[in-house]
């Protein structure tokens, strides 16, 4: 047995440095990824700056009831009583904060009669508003003769009336040539 060589020990063959080396760099590009990915969808999500200034409540709302009067969009009883509860909600949700959208008739107006300091129209006119267009929407009544004509009005008059009232209550606004 002498021509057969004795045993060496193991030999390193640097397989775990080649390891470390790839795991290191496929982080390396998991992070500068993620870190790209981030600062794009940062840059989409900023608020451009607009040409238009940002338009109030009471002008989205007077325009959305000005397209249904006009008849630029003609719709059938329901449809229409949905669009001009909606119209009503939604400026009442932006310029009160308060959750119109989100309740159903007889809980907004609970609502109403437990917020005493809200406009007095509001009070007034909404009850029978929705109470008009809830029997359009569930109890399939049709409106006649001038029935939208009463709702788009009894609209416009929550909304311009509210709209004096939360000015009023603001009080009178600096004239832009005074602000230095």
């Amino acid at each position: 047995m002498e021509n057969f060589a004795d045993i060496e020990g193991p030999v390193r063959i640097g397989l775990l440095w080649l390891v470390l080396l790839g795991v290191t760099g496929t982080l390396l590009l998991a992070l500068l990824a993620s870190l790209i990915l981030y600062l794009r969808k940062r840059r989409l999500n900023r608020p451009r700056a607009s040409a238009e200034p940002r338009r109030s409540p009471r002008e989205i709302a007077l325009e959305r009831l000005t397209r249904l009067k006009t008849g630029k969009v003609h719709l059938a009883a329901e449809p229409f009583t949905v669009e001009v509860s909606d119209i009503v909600r939604d400026y009442l949700e932006e310029a009160l904060e308060v959750p119109a959208r989100e309740q159903t008739s007889e809980e907004f107006l609970g609502s109403l009669q437990s917020t005493p300091d809200l406009p007095p129209v509001l009070h007034e006119h909404m009850p029978a508003f929705l109470q008009q267009c809830d029997f359009v929407k569930f109890a399939r009544q049709s409106l006649a003769g001038n029935q939208r004509e009463s709702l788009l009005q009894t609209a416009e008059t929550v909304v311009e009336s509210t709209d004096n009232r939360i000015q009023t209550d603001k009080g009178p606004e600096e004239p832009a040539s005074s602000k230095a």
